[in-house]
Order: C-alpha cells, then sequence, then structure tokens
C-alpha cells in the first residue's frame, strides 16, 4: 500500500469513527508551490527586463490597417481551424489543493432522532473544528504555442499550484512534461515551456486594439475534456471590466463563442488566423457571455512572464477620467485626461509634488485617450522604472518625472525600526 493510499484509508476511516468531513477551501488562489519548486524553469532568473529584446520572440501578424477582408464560405472556418489547430496544445495538471477535513462528533450525530428545533441549535455548536490539508488534485485547460523553441500560452490558473504539467498536442498521440517559465496571476497569463522533438507550429498574435465590435471570432481550447473543439462568435464589446472583483486591472474582450471549463488558456483569433486574445472566463448565470485577455496586454507583460518577476512598481496616487464638470471647476481646457483623486502618504507620487485634483494629460509623452490604455500600461511597469508625467495645475502646464518603488507590505512596515 502507497503512502498516498495510506493517508486515503485512514482519512476514510476517521471519518467513520469522528464524523469527519471534507470540503473544498474557500481561499482558492492561494499559493501552494511557490517558485523554488522543481515545475519551475529557472533559466531566466538572473535575467532582467532591460536585458530582454522581444522582437522576434513570437509572430507578427500583419500590421496594415487595409488588409483585404476575409470571404466567408462554407469551409472559411474549417480552413481557419486547420491551420490554427496544429498550435493548439490540451494542458493537463496535478496540482495541490487545500481542503478542510472537519474533526470531532457533529452534536446531531449523538440525537437518535433528528428534532427540527434542536437539530438547528446544534447546527450552530462548534463541535467540529475545521484543519486545513493539502492534496493533489486534477485539472486540464488549454494553451498555444508561440515561439517554435516549445514556449506556450495559458491562463495562470489553469497551472497555478500545479506540481506536473503535460502537455497534449492536437494529434494526442505524444504528451509532453512541461515547466513553468513565469506567471502573472494578477493578468492571468502564464509562459510554460515544452522540450519538443518537432518543428512546432505557432500562432502570430494580431492586434486587439483593432478589433472591432461585431467582428467574427474562433474560440479554440479544450472544452469539459474534449480535445480540440472550435467555436464561433462574435466581438460582443471590448474594454470589459473583470466578471471577477480580484480582476479588477484587466480590460476583458467579452465574446458569445463558446468558452467553457477547459478551454481556458486556448487562443481566441480573427480570421485571418491571429491571436487577438486568451479565452479566460465565463459568466455561470448568463449564457454566450465569455471573457478573454487582449493579445495586446500579454505582449505588454511578456517580458515579467519570461524573467518571473511580476512585481507591479508602485506610483501611490488614485486617479480617475474627468468629466465635463470637473474639467469647468479646473478651468482645464480639454476633455481627455485623469484627474487625482488621493495622493497616498510617503508615496513616488507625494515625493514628486502631485495633490488632488490636478490633472495628467501625458504619460510618457503620449497623449492620455484612454483608460483601458493607461492601465494596461501600468501593468507592465515594475520597481525602479522611471515614468514622465504632464500634468495640468492652475491653468499651466508641467513636466513631471518619477521612479516607481515597491510597496512595502504591512508586515514590513511593522518590521521598520522606529525613528
Amino acid at each position: 500500500m502507497t503512502g498516498k493510499t495510506k493517508f486515503l484509508s485512514s482519512l476514510i476511516l476517521l471519518s467513520l469513527v469522528t464524523g469527519c468531513s471534507v470540503s473544498r477551501s474557500t481561499n482558492s488562489d492561494k499559493i501552494l508551490v511557490d517558485q523554488d519548486s522543481p515545475i519551475f524553469d529557472k533559466r531566466f532568473e538572473s535575467v532582467s527586463l532591460k536585458d530582454i529584446n522581444l522582437k522576434n520572440f513570437w509572430d507578427h501578424g500583419d500590421p496594415s490597417d487595409d488588409r483585404k477582408p476575409i470571404p466567408l464560405d462554407n469551409h472559411t472556418f474549417s480552413r481557419i481551424t486547420e491551420k490554427v489547430k496544429q498550435a493548439v496544445v490540451n494542458i493537463y495538471t496535478i496540482r495541490l489543493e487545500e481542503r478542510d477535513a472537519k474533526f470531532g462528533i457533529a452534536p446531531n450525530d449523538l440525537l437518535p432522532i433528528r428534532i427540527p428545533l434542536v437539530s438547528a441549535i446544534l447546527d450552530i455548536i462548534p463541535f467540529q473544528v475545521p484543519i486545513p490539508f493539502k492534496e493533489e488534485g486534477f485539472s486540464l485547460g488549454s494553451g498555444f504555442l508561440i515561439n517554435r523553441e516549445g514556449y506556450i500560452l495559458t491562463n495562470a490558473h489553469v497551472i497555478s499550484n500545479s506540481v506536473n504539467i503535460r502537455v497534449v498536442l492536437s494529434e494526442g498521440k505524444k504528451e509532453y512534461p512541461a515547466k513553468i517559465i513565469g506567471i502573472d496571476r494578477m493578468t492571468d497569463t502564464a509562459l510554460i515551456k515544452i522540450e519538443p522533438d518537432f518543428v512546432p507550429t505557432v500562432l502570430p498574435f494580431g492586434d486587439s486594439d483593432k478589433l472591432k465590435m461585431g467582428e467574427v471570432v474562433l474560440a479554440m481550447g479544450n472544452p469539459l475534456g474534449f480535445q480540440h473543439s472550435v467555436t464561433s462568435g462574435l466581438i460582443s464589446a471590448k474594454e470589459r471590466m473583470a466578471p471577477h472583483a480580484g480582476d479588477r486591472y484587466t480590460n476583458f474582450l467579452q465574446t458569445d463563442s463558446a468558452i467553457n471549463p477547459g478551454s481556458s488558456g486556448g487562443p481566441l483569433v480573427n480570421l485571418h488566423g491571429e491571436v487577438v486574445g486568451i479565452n479566460t472566463a465565463i459568466i455561470e448565470q448568463a449564457q454566450l457571455i465569455g471573457f478573454a485577455i487582449p493579445i495586446n496586454i500579454v505582449k505588454d507583460v511578456m517580458g515579467m512572464l519570461i524573467t518571473g518577476k511580476t512585481e507591479r512598481g508602485w506610483f501611490g496616487a488614485q486617479a480617475a477620467p474627468i468629466t465635463l464638470e470637473q474639467a469647468a471647476e479646473l478651468s482645464y481646457p480639454e476633455t481627455e485626461g485623469m484627474v487625482i483623486k488621493g495622493v497616498e502618504k510617503g508615496s513616488p507620487a507625494e515625493k514628486s509634488g502631485l495633490k488632488i485634483n490636478d490633472v495628467i494629460t501625458e504619460f510618457d509623452k503620449k497623449p492620455i485617450t484612454n483608460l483601458a490604455l493607461l492601465r494596461r500600461k501600468l501593468l507592465s511597469l515594475t520597481p525602479g522604472q522611471e515614468i514622465h508625467l504632464t500634468i495640468f495645475r492652475d491653468e499651466k502646464t508641467f513636466a513631471v518625472s518619477s521612479t516607481l518603488a515597491h510597496k512595502k507590505t504591512t508586515e514590513e512596515i511593522e518590521d521598520e525600526p522606529a525613528p
């Protein structure tokens, strides 16, 4: 009998004797496997972001604005699918999961019969004590090859807390072990790598900023374990706020192309066969509402994924798009910009002299015309990077430079010596 079998047998025995019950932990985002684990590939751990040249790391789609439209016939989708599916992979993982084991005798187990009022009172008595424990679970997802060296893009939640990752290609004839290069939970993106013994087909990156509402897209993946499925749909909306509160920094593409569990991490492609997003989420209560991470966000954080360093730089200012009323009150002559709502004490923003009601008109010498684009730019900035802002205050415009910092945690602040 193996150690795992002995553990499971002991758990069953305890449940019979003491009334043990097992339930999933409510903290599903908890990191149980850190970067010291053998599942992480550490080949780039000594490389800094400024040393990385991403120009040829992925294939680039056609950037021109005057591309000919794709003619639609009864084989259009099948031709695109045939080309794309060679780069789409299924990802199977064994991962650590935290569950709660409740040990003790439930009060209602002592009653010969269940009495409604008494049983309801006894249900709230904490006779059973929840004890968290870790065990291995199985999960599946999707991904796609972006580099002929065997680099694969997927969602962070697909491979989070994995201790073993296996990749199966479209033919399904052979599986490859994979390791994690980098994982960014804020954008729900991850980069893994296999060692291919073949010349991989890779998918070129398109331009998600050029997508239009109503544009036709295809989603490919491994939904519910059905290998290499394709669905078609439209771009229903752009720049959607995340369906989950923890994903507030990413603006999503909304699509009615079916995205089911297991499809996460697969590519959302346009009719040119270019990746415009990574399938990532659904709203369970709705039908035909799925979300994908725009591929332009992935381009901006790719350096972080390669180095495995995903800490964001801290500036310490809160801002929101300026309204017409605020512009009139501040004598601001334009309609676009970000008005500062708060400045944190001791932050780089405070040290650079920023104040509440300052209007940020440019970021790194580019006009601020879109909150989503500004948010995406901030996602790619790390501690130590310098930013340049143009500020409007009291009917005057001036430049401000600041270096982003590492934001100290509560524990780090408490550990500092008293002044």
